[in-house]
């Protein structure tokens, strides 16, 4: 956990807290997280919960990376998790993870306009990215760790040179889905982040392996050389490894080994910047209004040529809408606004598709897109009020992740439909003043009579909605209004 204070634009860390936990070690062969190792991380995030106990969520960033991704059990485990940390806890995807990595990298250092490889070995996954200065050109995600290699080529922890070269094979095999367009793009400065590239530096150093800067393929390659030579994994003892790195450190060696001997990298640099500081500045970016997630939602509308005058005039209404009814719906207008937005600019991506059902396309490609800034909690909240914005409700809310979220999602649904239903026409003309006035269970619409005489397939349409919204308890009321206000 890192602590920070935003000063001038600018991030000065004021405290850092780490814990080993290795939750992808207590991960067993059908994705459950076992008990003991769930125990252990959750004693933990009480602790840094302590640290945290008197931030507004709107600042902390926590994430959940490749175990989270994968266990069976992750829903139960992050309401626990939840609950002792006292903030949300947000899975994000492996390239979302790499993007993160890349920003923290490019922020601990001056921009120089070279393009840089960046490697980050975590316990179950390795993210490579390429980029230049702030912004990332390539990015992979690789399910390979120093805890995931450490368990499968050493799971009673002896130590055997076969077992080292079968897992140097295995890591040569996986890099082979990256090497080509990795080595085509090209890079002229490589860094490593993250703990094990920091360790074997440290090592590396302490021995004397190496007389140049960094990291070395020589070098690593007679690291190995020396780890070989012990028997047991736990057995492990050399100058500038710390105690508790010792029973990963050689699964971590050897995917960096590996990694050096796809990519034919000679030489790396190491930073302290990775995933953490990735997180940091983004949600720097986005208290000066450079959210990346707006701009991943504006390429999602260009990439799937979307009517952007079209949603314009969708979100226009639905947004009047919210304004008028989110006190007495409890909302956090800030956050559902957001939410709302970004589901208007890209309702309709699924046309592009098949206009039949262009909804569930819509949602599917926005629950599995890579979006940059997004979690997947944060995707299938986004892609279910998209699914939501036309045709019958039946139990959709159900498949989002808290009771919280479900019950904001559905009210957003709700307005977002109505703006969809005022707009059918796609007509630029002007709609009259509408009011929404929400009481219990019921909304109420306080619509012009004559607006509606002129327009009685907006009239069936309201009435249809009104049978779809009882599905959700949701009670549509119709206020006729007339010029007189009668």
């Amino acid at each position: 956990m890192v602590v920070a204070e935003e000063r001038q634009d600018e991030l000065l860390v004021l405290d850092r807290l780490r814990e080993m936990v290795r939750l992808a070690s207590g991960v067993d062969n059908s994705d459950m997280l076992s008990p003991e190792v769930a125990a252990v991380a959750l004693e933990c995030l009480e602790r840094f919960g302590q640290r945290l106990r008197d931030l507004p969520s709107s600042n902390v960033s926590a994430v959940g990376t490749n175990t989270l991704r994968r266990i069976s059990n992750s829903e139960e485990f992050l309401q626990q998790a939840e609950e002792k940390l006292g903030h949300p806890i947000e899975i994000i995807s492996g390239i979302e993870e790499a993007r993160l990595i890349y920003q923290g990298v490019a922020h601990s250092l001056e921009p120089d306009h070279k393009d840089k490889l960046v490697i980050d070995i975590g316990g179950g996954s390795t993210e490579l990215i390429i980029g230049e200065d702030f912004q990332t050109k390539m990015m992979e995600s690789l399910e390979m760790g120093c805890v995931t290699m450490t368990r499968q080529f050493f799971p009673d922890g002896k130590i055997t040179a076969k077992r080292i070269a079968r897992a140097r094979i295995d890591v040569l095999q996986k890099m082979k889905e990256v090497r080509h367009v990795f080595r085509q793009q090209g890079w002229d400065v490589v860094i490593g982040a993250s703990g094990t590239i920091r360790s074997a530096l440290s090592v590396i150093h302490e021995l004397g392996l190496s007389d140049r800067e960094g990291i070395t393929f020589n070098a690593l390659k007679k690291l190995v050389k020396k780890l070989a030579q012990f028997k047991l994994v736990d057995d492990v003892q050399l100058a500038g490894l710390s105690e508790r790195r010792v029973p990963v450190f050689l699964g971590g060696v050897i995917v960096l080994s590996g990694v050096f001997e796809a990519l034919e990298i000679d030489q790396m640099q190491v930073s302290d910047g990775a995933v953490r500081e990735g997180l940091l500045y983004d949600m720097l970016g986005r208290r000066q209004n450079k959210d990346i997630r707006n701009t991943s939602i504006e390429c999602l509308a260009g990439r799937f040529h979307v009517d952007s005058q079209h949603a314009e005039r969708v979100e226009h209404t639905a947004s009047d809408f919210l304004q008028q009814v989110f006190a007495d719906w409890s909302l956090d207008y800030q956050s559902a606004q957001t939410l709302l937005s970004w589901a208007c600019k890209i309702h309709e991506i699924g046309r592009d598709i098949s206009h039949s059902a262009y909804h569930k396309h819509s949602a599917y490609i926005v629950e599995n897109a890579d979006l940059a800034g997004f979690s997947r909690q944060q995707q299938a909240r986004l892609g279910t009020l998209v699914r939501a914005h036309r045709g019958k409700l039946m139990d959709k809310f159900y498949e989002v992740l808290n009771k919280s979220c479900q019950i904001t999602v559905m009210k957003l649904a709700v307005l977002l439909r109505l703006a969809v239903i005022f707009h059918r026409s796609r007509s630029s003309t002007a709609l009259p003043a509408i009011q929404l006035q929400a009481r219990g269970n019921a909304l109420v619409i306080e619509l012009p009579k004559e607006w509606l005489d002129q327009h009685p397939l907006t009239l069936n349409d309201l009435e249809q909605e009104a049978e779809y919204l009882k599905l959700i308890d949701v009670q549509l009321e119709l206020s006729i209004q007339s010029l007189a206000g009668g």
